[in-house]
């Protein structure tokens, strides 16, 4: 549907971004930049979707140009289309705010992006093309307490509200703000204490870790119960493990003492496909005395991912050492794939397959890229682009918080080590994750009960919900590469290929 442009309006301000254009094409006399007006460039479902087009004329000396533009879902269709006029003499700039269109009328809860070109002097100078989207308000008390969706972020309290965000893992200050709004808006707040790398570099001692530790948890206990000390040691050379092992067991101490019921996450191990024994070496060393939660950080494949958490658990019963297992770290693979689609899918693949291998809660990396751009991180792993808008990613992580938060997992289905078919269960609705890494197939899913119309539903990484509308006890689901959610208002009797 095509709406009335928004008014253009003239303001003072500097462009940063890099005008789009054409490889072998001659500098534009123009440029076109896009700023969000809200975080993430999320907006209220009731709430009229806006971005601010910023207009810089270059050296024309025409000061007239039109921004045509147009918003599209996920899959290409034009949802609403518009254009405004905009004036700039020669060295100066606008601002115009474009309406993207009627917010009862646009898709709730799924992806959808703004295109918009610049016309000036009889011809396109720039081009540029963001994402936004509209999701509803979440309860204030947050997701219930056995949420296992976590993500790497500090601020932007709202938006992670209505993310279903439950965990976050900021960097420890002794800032006591920050974690007073994770409180107001139920997000727990499990700090990061760097310090204790610092101990093992030798900038700290003994005593001033311990005390650090000790201070920190006797003033912030009301705010936080949940501590991790230390990221990512090197567990993989020469004294890593005894090192780590040692730190942990100074941090636990001094911690325990000053709050008994405080939960202690282990400081992260990474990269175990490296030196995986230095796992076995940590617990030989008695690691589990020295911490509540073990920690992880995942950027491998899934099949190398699957091998590694299988050693986990294994060397974990051999040990009599079994714990909780955290993810504070995971994304897409390959890392720094700047490739939306990717990214999106990937949000589905790595929570759905920690959560079915014993994962307790899983933290993406992360809200915003916490680097500087280079040209080979473009993006990265972020679900918010440089500029500040939402890519996909974003909706699909607020997807599955939907239809996950509060389930259990039920059972992976055994169709082969290339299908992925995690089944989960909240009540009696039943949420099956399906993907595959080879060749897509059909299977046929029967619910232990018939369903009633429309009472099935699919969810893609895009956010994007669709009603199946047979009314039956036996379904067609495809396994893609691309993953899907499929939801029902029953659990799996069975299911196979047709």
């Amino acid at each position: 549907m095509r709406r009335p442009a928004a008014i253009p309006f003239i303001v003072a301000a500097l462009l940063t971004a890099t005008p789009w254009r054409a490889a072998g094409q001659p500098a534009a006399a123009w440029e076109l930049s896009l700023k969000p007006i809200k975080d993430a460039s999320v907006f209220d479902v009731g709430e009229e979707p806006r971005v601010a087009a910023v207009v810089r004329n270059i050296g024309s000396e025409n000061p007239q140009a039109v921004l045509h533009f147009e918003t599209t879902g996920y899959d290409g269709r034009v949802l609403s289309a518009g254009k405004a006029e905009v004036s700039a003499k020669a060295g100066q700039q606008a601002t115009v705010l474009l309406s993207l269109g009627d917010p009862a009328k646009l898709p709730h809860e799924e992806y959808l992006s703004v295109r918009v070109v610049l016309e000036a002097d009889g011809k396109n100078q720039a081009e540029v093309r963001k994402g936004f989207g509209l999701l509803p308000k979440r309860t204030p008390e947050g997701p219930p307490e056995n949420s296992p969706f976590g993500l790497l972020a500090e601020g932007s309290w709202p938006l992670l509200q209505r993310l279903g965000v439950r965990w976050v893992r900021p960097n420890w200050s002794w800032a006591e703000r920050p974690m007073d709004w994770a409180r107001r808006y139920g997000i727990a707040y499990c700090p990061l204490v760097n310090e204790a790398n610092a101990f093992l570099r030798g900038d700290l001692t003994e005593a001033e870790y311990a005390d650090f530790v000790r201070q920190s948890v006797r003033r912030f206990r009301h705010y936080v119960r949940y501590w991790q000390l230390g990221n990512e040691f090197d567990v993989f050379h020469r004294d890593g493990p005894a090192a780590y092992v040692e730190a942990q067991r100074i941090g636990h101490a001094a911690a325990k003492a000053e709050d008994p019921g405080c939960i202690i996450i282990g400081g992260s191990i990474t990269e175990l496909q490296v030196r995986r024994e230095g796992w076995e070496e940590s617990l030989a060393r008695g690691l589990a005395q020295y911490c509540d939660i073990y920690d992880f950080h995942f950027y491998a494949d899934l099949k190398t991912t699957q091998a590694l958490l299988d050693y986990i658990h294994e060397t974990c019963r051999r040990f009599g050492a079994e714990k909780p297992i955290w993810v504070t770290e995971t994304t897409q693979v390959p890392m720094f794939d700047p490739d939306d689609e990717n990214q999106a899918n990937y949000v589905f693949k790595r929570y759905a397959h920690l959560l079915g291998n014993g994962v307790s809660v899983v933290f993406w990396h992360a809200l915003r890229w916490p680097y500087p751009y280079s040209v080979d991180k473009v993006q990265a792993t972020a679900l918010v682009d440089y500029e500040g808008f939402a890519r996909p990613g974003l909706f699909a992580y607020a997807a599955l918080t939907r239809e996950l938060a509060g389930a259990r997992f039920r059972r992976r289905w055994p169709l082969g080590e290339d299908i992925y078919a995690f089944e989960f269960v909240r009540g009696e609705q039943a949420s099956l994750v399906l993907w595959t890494e080879a060749e897509p197939k059909t299977l046929t899913a029967v619910l232990e009960k018939p369903t009633r119309q429309g009472d099935v539903r699919v969810i893609r990484p895009s956010g994007q919900r669709k009603r199946l509308p047979a009314t039956s006890q036996r379904f067609s689901v495809a396994a893609t590469k691309a993953p899907a959610i499929y939801s029902f208002p029953a659990p799996l009797k069975s299911l196979a290929p047709r």
